[in-house]
């Protein structure tokens, strides 16, 4: 591995928990104005570290400008003082996407390798999980008592996923219902994925059991035509 993709790996795993960082931020409303800006102050760094390391800086930065762009505006003291307007409340849901944007190329690999790896297809799970959690919480959160705080989100995301839909939890803003629809659709191919994997991992399993059985047993059949006596044949 060359220094300069060891150090784009780097760059692209801190740049992810910066983002993940800054999606949490909008949900601790007595955290500190000065760990936002450092977060902010971080990923504008790490960015143009990314860009400075690129071998083609001109094309990834018309490629990658928007993501600097947006996070910097949804991260501004600006649009916090503007919190009486409804879309600051999805503020969380634009950073998620800034986030999601950046790792597109890695969650479409996670998707396929999800249909013939049961780690992939858990991976897969519960990284939706905290996506649609997280943008119905945010779509809901004010309005809806119903969602309370985050592990709301995150509790009723998990449970339509899983295609289980206790009914204790419901969204009911328009935009949440249609954020709710698209996640029963992920559930009903999340779940099969999930499904499916679990029973090739158990017949997997069941075959290397009786594959060691076997194993066994003729390794006990071969040493004991060993130790016969020729003399008795």
């Amino acid at each position: 591995m060359t220094r300069r993709l060891l150090y784009q790996r780097i760059l692209d795993v801190s740049l992810f928990v910066t983002t993940l960082a800054a999606v949490a931020t909008s949900f601790i409303k007595e955290l500190p104005e000065w760990s936002i800006m450092a977060v902010l102050v971080t990923f504008v760094v790490m960015f143009f570290g990314r860009w400075w390391i690129a071998e083609n800086r001109k094309a990834w930065m018309k490629s990658n400008w928007f993501d600097l762009v947006l996070v910097v505006l949804l991260s501004s003291p600006i649009l916090r003082m503007l919190m009486a307007l409804r879309i600051v409340h999805l503020l969380p849901a634009l950073r998620l996407g800034v986030l999601i944007r950046a790792n597109k190329d890695r969650l479409l690999r996670l998707l396929v390798l999800s249909g013939d790896s049961l780690p992939a297809a858990m991976a897969t799970l519960f990284g939706l999980v905290f996506i649609f959690g997280t943008v119905t919480f945010s779509l809901e959160h004010g309005s809806n008592p119903q969602f309370g705080d985050f592990q709301d989100g995150l509790w009723w995301a998990f449970v339509t996923l899983t295609t289980v839909g206790y009914g204790d939890i419901v969204p009911q803003t328009p935009a949440g219902r249609v954020v709710a629809v698209m996640t029963m659709i992920f559930g009903v191919i999340v779940y099969s994925l999930v499904v499916a994997n679990l029973t090739v991992f158990l017949e997997n399993y069941g075959k290397k059991i009786l594959a060691a059985e076997t194993a066994k047993k003729v390794a006990v059949k071969a040493d004991a035509a060993v130790e016969v006596d020729p003399s008795e044949k």
